[in-house]
């Protein structure tokens, strides 16, 4: 999930992520209250971005 301040751009940037990990987006949120996105992804890759959103300075996380 995505804070309000990220843009589709950041979302877009972290789909691309998933998908090159082997990721496959399955749907899609845009609504005003939700911002993000499931995916079914390797394991190893959730571990990377779960380690990500704990260190995440930019606020988008």
């Amino acid at each position: 999930m995505f804070k309000k301040s990220a843009t589709d751009q950041d979302v877009d940037k972290y789909v691309e992520k998933v998908e090159q990990e082997g990721g496959l987006i399955q749907q899609r949120y845009n609504a005003e209250f939700l911002r993000g996105f499931a995916a079914r992804m390797p394991q190893e890759f959730v571990e990377k971005l779960q380690d990500e959103a704990k260190n995440d300075k930019s606020g988008l996380m």
